[in-house]
């Protein structure tokens, strides 16, 4: 990404360094940033940072993850702020994307991307009685919580905020959970 914002905007790659974190800071996104900013196409920049070849060679498979997959009996969805190439890449480089009823990137939200409420707010009202926001990152699950959703902390962190409704230390704790 900071290569992408010297070339497009012209600036040393120090400078695209911090530009690239002060709006990941301000919007949840450098992408959102630099549309706001910089009137920056947003598919050119997905497709330019978000390289298949440049992550097929770091995807390594999850121990016992289908396991998991397969035991949650409920619908699972994946709500990320990747873009839909690069997601479906990896769930299909993994071979899980079966155990998937939908997919939400990026683009699915109008390049809005967590932790912004709003997008909880858009989860909240899908048609499904009791959805639970598993995730690792502190800022997504606060909105999330923020909005009404359940929320699982999953992370080796030993932090628990109170708009956790639970907190896990793996993937595989979630075999202790029968019902949330």
């Amino acid at each position: 990404m900071t290569q992408y914002i010297s070339e497009y905007l012209n600036i040393s790659h120090e400078r695209a360094n911090l530009l690239r974190a002060d709006y990941w800071k301000k919007y949840g996104s450098t992408l959102r940033g630099l549309m706001i900013h910089h009137k920056i196409n947003p598919n050119d920049f997905l497709n330019k940072t978000h390289n298949l070849k440049d992550i097929e060679a770091k995807i390594e498979p999850v121990k016992y993850l289908k396991t998991i997959l397969k035991a949650i009996k409920d619908d699972k969805i994946i709500l990320t702020n990747a873009p839909i190439h690069y997601t479906k890449f990896i769930l299909k480089k993994l071979d899980i994307h079966y155990f998937f009823k939908k997919t939400i990137c990026i683009e699915d939200n109008f390049f809005i991307s967590k932790p912004d409420i709003r997008i909880f707010r858009k989860i909240k009202r899908m048609p499904y009685q009791n959805i639970i926001l598993i995730d690792d990152s502190l800022e997504n699950l606060r909105s999330a919580y923020q909005a009404g959703l359940k929320t699982i902390h999953i992370s080796n962190l030993r932090i628990n905020k109170n708009y956790a409704s639970k907190k896990l230390y793996g993937l595989g704790e979630l075999f202790k959970l029968k019902r949330f």
